[in-house]
């Protein structure tokens, strides 16, 4: 039967196989693993010799990027628990994994020759996952000694299967059977989809007479069985794995600490102290690039010592934002559960972690998410069950104010802490009071002028004014003439035109020819570039990038969204060590990207929204070793000085509306700058021209 068919309908199975007239592994288990993408094992004896055996399907199945699940008995052998073990303390420990994977070259090499160290290698790769089963209940005192499983492929077609044959070397070689059912069946589906719900019960601990415990969680509970008789069947061939612990020294999750390398400034202190002030909740108002997932951080630490037990629940808005949460949380103790991308992936866990919390069998568990998934039914159900103290850390809070998100804030929380340098929401005063009626109001503030010194390098501000052309002139007051039309009218159809022309007159502003120009010569006038970042609108990336490349020879990468996220790190990387002298990018900068490293920008498309414009400056100050200070040039298109609307007319009130605007970014970016009084000047002119000396 061929090994690697396409998916599971594919494969027309017998109803039975026995291992008197059949051969189940090469008959049934490598094309079933071969052709699937999930696999779910409920068995009472295990054994990693099983895996080379059916190391053809095996191989396969972790080319297709499968995902296997064994509940288990607790009764293991020395070594395939010190197999197990191994792989998942390198889940947590980076340089164990690295050391795991340098020995395995050839997993269908591995699996025949060194099957306890490809075990622990699967295991650390997050291929394989074990949970060890304990009856409880009515079924007390008893072992854990169903004999089940089920294939899912990619497609969603499920075949299950039930009998007396265990997964060990044994298993093989006495009489054994299996009854195998399709869901491309109807009737057998019911079949597959009765198996499918039972596994998942013993994976999420939702049978009340089965106690399920992850490998950690086994290890403290202290349930591990160790077999010390021989083996039923003779030893596997393999290696020790020479990384191995002690196997006295069984790991489980720790409690959260703050590290010996980290000492907070005086304004986190502060900060956590005011957070405590206000009954753990509130918000730190905190300038980009003073340290708000440090501070963050310790204040949950300092809560688990007061309470001796936490769960916390980290929110943020993309989802690099989750592995960097997750990289800065690995040295306060945390082991997160990274609850993005697929369900399948996070969803039984979370939900084990969250029981296990519940009922007292762990005293803290963590869990990094996105805003989406956070305010998602699955995972709002699941919270939803915790009993015991939590906490809520929301990073770029601000997004949390949207509408849908306001809807699903879980209210039986009772610690709750929100970051951001902006959390009032631009043109939503109802998100903005939904948000802090939850969070609470500010606690703590750290803005930008108090940073510069202490976490933040100075900066110099230089704005440029750029001439719209002739077409473009003409264009922009076509627009404002209509523009000027509608102002006045407050009908759903005008104002929904008006918000269209106001968008298509602010891109023709931030997409004026005259800024390739005034770049072109400023690029001209620099002795050298290198860290500078390229702020750009929609639709112009292309064009900076072919002009600093092309035209000017500069070692130049894009960081859009259309780049994937590994490629995105690489070029953050090659932008930090020098190996590229810029990046240009649009929006995908704003947020929680660190490029401390950068030393100049240039803000080709401007934003009237103060949350885009001070990120993108936090994006610039950050400090970094050999960093002094900061240099920051921003651009504006503005109709030439000899047009301007009659000061009587609706269309220089409204021209007038909007420079006051810029103006306000202007002075928001030069009043802190280290060149105040020269930046000021330049746009003195402007105000003048629209009878806005106040600004």
């Amino acid at each position: 039967m061929d090994a690697k068919m396409n998916n599971l309908s594919d494969i027309e199975f017998p109803p039975l196989l026995d291992t008197s007239s059949a051969d189940i592994i090469k008959d049934f288990f490598n094309p079933a693993l071969a052709a699937s993408v999930r696999y779910d094992r409920g068995v009472g004896f295990f054994s990693a010799a099983w895996l080379r055996i059916a190391s053809q399907g095996m191989v396969t199945f972790a080319a297709n990027g499968g995902y296997a699940r064994w509940v288990t008995s607790p009764i293991l052998s020395e070594e395939d628990w010190n197999a197990l073990k191994e792989g998942s303390d390198a889940r947590t420990n980076e340089t164990l994994k690295l050391a795991i994977e340098a020995n395995i070259h050839d997993l269908r090499k591995a699996l025949n020759e060194e099957t306890l160290s490809a075990l622990a290698w699967l295991v650390a790769d997050g291929i394989l996952d074990f949970k060890l089963a304990l009856p409880r209940n009515k079924l007390d005192q008893g072992e854990f000694h169903d004999k089940f499983g089920i294939f899912t492929d990619s497609e969603g077609n499920q075949v299950s299967f039930n009998g007396s044959y265990s997964d060990s070397v044994q298993g093989t070689r006495n009489y054994e059977s299996i009854k195998i059912f399709s869901s491309n069946h109807p009737v057998l589906a019911l079949l597959v989809k009765a198996d499918s719900d039972r596994f998942a019960r013993l994976w999420s601990n939702n049978d009340p007479n089965v106690q399920v415990f992850d490998l950690p969680e086994a290890a403290k509970a202290n349930i591990i069985k160790l077999r010390t008789q021989d083996r039923p069947y003779p030893e596997p061939n393999k290696e020790q794995l020479s990384l191995i612990k002690d196997g006295s020294s069984l790991a489980y999750v720790p409690a959260p600490t703050m590290p010996a390398s980290i000492e907070l400034r005086d304004y986190q202190n502060e900060a956590i102290e005011a957070w405590f002030a206000h009954d753990c909740q509130g918000l730190l108002e905190m300038a980009t690039g003073t340290g708000k997932t440090i501070t963050a951080l310790s204040a949950s630490v300092r809560l688990y010592e007061r309470e001796k037990r936490l769960a916390v629940i980290m929110t943020v808005p993309y989802q690099h934002l989750v592995d960097q949460w997750h990289t800065e949380s690995q040295p306060f103790g945390y082991r997160p559960v990274l609850a993005y991308q697929s369900k399948s992936s996070w969803f039984e866990l979370l939900n084990s972690m969250v029981m296990d919390y519940s009922s007292g069998y762990r005293d803290t568990f963590s869990v990094i998410t996105t805003h989406t998934t956070f305010i998602s039914a699955d995972f709002q159900a699941t919270i939803a069950r915790l009993n015991g103290p939590c906490l809520i850390l929301a990073d770029e809070a601000h997004h949390l104010g949207a509408e849908q998100s306001r809807q699903n804030y879980p209210r039986q929380i009772p610690f709750r802490l929100a970051l951001s340098a902006t959390p009032d929401r631009w043109f939503d005063d109802e998100g903005t009071a939904a948000l802090r009626s939850y969070f609470g109001e500010t606690v703590f503030s750290f803005p930008l002028e108090k940073a510069i010194g202490v976490s933040l390098t100075p900066y110099y501000y230089y704005p440029h004014l750029v001439q719209l052309t002739d077409d473009e002139l003409e264009a922009y007051q076509e627009l404002s003439t209509k523009i000027a039309q509608l102002a006045g009218r407050d009908d759903e159809r005008a104002q929904e035109t008006l918000k269209l022309l106001l968008m298509r007159r602010a891109e023709l502003l931030n997409r004026a020819a005259n800024k390739i120009i005034e770049l072109s010569r400023l690029i001209d006038d620099s002795e050298y570039i290198d860290h500078t970042l390229f702020y750009c609108a929609p639709g112009q990336i292309d064009e900076v990038q072919k002009l600093l490349g092309w035209e000017h020879g500069l070692l130049v990468q894009r960081f859009t969204a259309e780049e994937d996220a590994r490629e995105r790190q690489q070029r953050l990387a090659d932008f930090a060590s020098g190996e590229i002298q810029a990046l240009v990018a649009m929006k995908c900068l704003d947020e929680g990207v660190d490029v401390p490293s950068t030393r100049t920008a240039y803000i080709m498309a401007s934003s009237s929204n103060p949350r885009e414009f001070i990120q993108r400056r936090g994006r610039v100050l950050r400090k970094s070793p050999g960093k002094e200070f900061s240099v920051i040039h921003d651009m504006i298109a503005v109709p030439p000085t000899a047009w301007t609307a009659s000061q009587d007319s609706a269309t220089f009130n409204i021209e007038r509306g909007i420079i006051r605007k810029e103006l306000e970014r202007f002075k928001e970016f030069a009043s802190p700058s280290l060149n105040k009084h020269k930046a000021l000047d330049v746009i003195w002119e402007l105000a003048s021209r629209y009878n806005l000396m106040d600004f």
